[in-house]
């Protein structure tokens, strides 16, 4: 015998703006999980707050994610001329728990700012007084939720319709990179300076060799700029 009930309502249930046609909900798991193990989270979505429009999808529907993968669910194909209301719910053998609605309440999709750039490394050179600068395209969209999976193990993001690059661009093509480098770890210092690139590696040249900088990195598209890298890597200038 396995007495349970229900599980409790996901917890810090988030609705972020992807892109103009992508919402993502990201939610935590419940205080309590009824006593049985949560093997689903559903995710419901609809244009109205009480969840009872005759809308049919994409406009309006639900989805069922295994709770052992993901704690994040991104709805595609979405109108940038409607609102949008989110909640989501935990099931367990018991059945569904009540619902969580997010918060904010509801969003409209809208084009963003990409996601930051992710696996930066920095090299010494093999030229005296110049770094080597690599990274790749976000994985993760401008808000830090992932589009699907877990903080801990992400997954990729939809593709937008009639592309095949996974949407952290905010919906809108990147099309340049802003390097900054600086011998102090908060880009304070007199000796650093910025460099802007349309690949994703560059050169850094005429450092003083022999010092450590501190380098970073954010993508742009004509919505503006993303944040800048988390790390702050640091690498002596040969």
């Amino acid at each position: 015998l396995n007495p349970h009930q229900t599980p409790d309502p996901p917890l810090y249930v988030r609705l972020e703006v992807t892109s103009d046609s992508m919402l993502t909900v990201g939610w935590n798991s419940p205080m309590s999980d009824g006593g049985d193990t949560i093997t689903l989270y559903r995710v419901e979505w609809d244009t109205l707050a009480t969840f009872s429009s005759g809308n049919s999808l994409p406009h309006k529907g639900y989805v069922d994610v295994d709770a052992s993968v993901h704690s994040s669910y991104t709805v595609n194909l979405l109108s940038s001329k409607k609102v949008y209301f989110t909640r989501v719910f935990a099931l367990n053998g018991a059945g569904l728990g009540p619902s969580q609605v997010s918060s904010p309440l509801y969003a409209s999709p809208a084009k963003q700012v990409p996601g930051k750039v992710r696996s930066l490394t920095a090299t010494p050179g093999t030229l005296h007084g110049t770094v080597d600068v690599q990274w790749q395209l976000p994985f993760i969209p401008h808000h830090d939720v992932p589009c699907a999976g877990t903080y801990e193990v992400p997954k990729e993001c939809p593709t937008l319709y009639g592309s095949d690059t996974p949407c952290t661009d905010g919906g809108e093509e990147i099309y340049e990179f802003e390097v900054e480098f600086n011998e102090r770890d908060d880009f304070l210092g007199s000796d650093g300076g910025r460099k802007i690139v349309t690949a994703s590696l560059t050169s850094l040249e005429h450092l003083t060799s022999g010092r450590p900088y501190y380098i970073r990195v954010l993508a742009r598209n004509s919505i503006g700029s993303g944040h800048f890298t988390s790390q702050h890597l640091s690498v002596v200038a040969p």
